[in-house]
């Protein structure tokens, strides 16, 4: 039996990378071998198994919740929701469940006493364990309180137990194996693979673009997506006369909206053609990206940069920045790397695309010729590293 935590994927909506991956590796791995999808209740600090409506969220979440959001996680995610799980959903004992026959992922981030207590059960039952870990934004750009980097600290060190650790990219890679050396962990085996894109083809952008000159932006409200600078690039093209809208997706945050918002609006307020249009179901984000000429993703850091790689699936050229795994992505063709930590160099990589008729064409060209892995690829070499996964006893 395969154990799949999908405790960020199963209790609302939210659908960020974490939450997409996580939900196409059940949807996956399940054709394949049998899986248990299991959910931590951070109230009662026990797993769980899914109830109808948590499983409804697994599989298809804008079922649940089609229309566009600010804040998807409102709906279940509350300490009320975790309550009326704790009540009505089957809690159990990890430890009781699993033997070294079994595999145990966690394919996303967690804290609190499951950083604890998830070594100890590796250890106690010699479980075959594998983590997906994501990125270490959380240190390399340091906005959260010293409670918050201790957890994340804390994070990092649990991954040391599992048997596996399979990393989205060289960078985060990089960056575990460093900060192993500094916690002085005994590195476990560590494997490098990318996420796969796939979509079904009939949502894929044609070739060509309509007349109208609209850049898309695809990311959460939160500092290190860096809106704040593409909004600065943004007004400097609309100041100089540049004809173009700009449709902003993704979902707020509450530290970060207080900033990102007023932003916003002052814009809008000047009569600027900019849209925000929040948390969106699949349909609409495919739309998005069909309807565009190009996407910009300022992101600072990533992990791996899932709205780059799906922009370039669409056929959309992207303007981004080519530090760490972003370039990892960019690098194939199909990206215009600026500096996207300055307002001017990024305005200046918007107004190539908008007016450079000849950069674009050859940019549209790398795009189409891009090729991604597909889920059934992931998954056989997924499948292949679980045959070698060991137990840690």
């Amino acid at each position: 039996m395969l154990f799949l935590d999908v405790t960020s994927s199963c209790k609302s909506a939210k659908n960020t990378g974490m939450q997409r991956t996580t939900r196409a590796l059940y949807l996956h791995l399940r054709n394949r071998l049998p899986v248990a999808p299991i959910c931590w209740n951070r109230t009662g600090r026990c797993y769980q198994h899914l109830g109808r409506w948590e499983m409804e969220i697994l599989q298809s979440p804008f079922r649940v919740l089609s229309k566009a959001t600010a804040k998807p996680e409102w709906r279940g995610e509350t300490t009320f929701a975790e309550l009326y799980r704790l009540v009505f959903r089957k809690r159990f004992r990890l430890e009781n469940q699993v033997t070294p026959a079994d595999i145990l992922i966690i394919p996303d981030f967690c804290s609190g006493i499951r950083t604890k207590r998830l070594p100890e059960l590796i250890e106690r039952t010699g479980v075959r364990s594998v983590a997906i870990f994501h990125d270490a934004a959380a240190l390399r750009l340091p906005r959260l309180s010293d409670k918050a980097q201790m957890r994340f600290q804390n994070y990092l060190k649990s991954l040391a137990a599992f048997a596996q650790v399979i990393c989205i990219s060289h960078e985060s890679r990089d960056d575990l194996l460093r900060r192993w050396h500094e916690y002085g962990n005994s590195p476990t085996t560590t494997r490098v693979e990318p996420w796969p894109i796939e979509f079904d083809r009939a949502v894929r952008a044609p070739d060509s673009v309509g007349p109208r000159n609209m850049i898309a932006c695809v990311g959460s409200f939160e500092p290190r997506k860096n809106h704040l600078t593409l909004l600065a690039a943004a007004e400097k093209l609309w100041l100089h006369g540049h004809d173009f809208e700009l449709q902003l997706v993704g979902r707020t945050t509450d530290y970060y909206a207080p900033k990102m918002l007023p932003a916003v609006w002052r814009l809008q307020r000047r009569g600027r053609p900019l849209r925000w249009l929040r948390h969106v179901n699949d349909e609409t984000l495919h739309d998005v990206y069909r309807s565009c000429r190009f996407t910009v993703y300022p992101s600072l850091f990533e992990g791996f940069g899932l709205p780059i790689a799906e922009s370039l699936w669409h056929r959309r050229p992207v303007v981004c920045g080519g530090n760490g795994a972003l370039g990892e992505v960019a690098q194939g063709g199909g990206c215009l790397i600026v500096d996207q930590t300055n307002a001017d160099a990024l305005a200046a990589g918007m107004k190539k695309l908008l007016s450079d008729q000849e950069a674009y064409a050859r940019l549209c060209a790398e795009a189409r010729a891009r090729r991604f892995r597909s889920w059934s690829e992931y998954i056989e070499k997924l499948l292949k590293h679980l045959q070698l996964c060991r137990g840690r006893r």
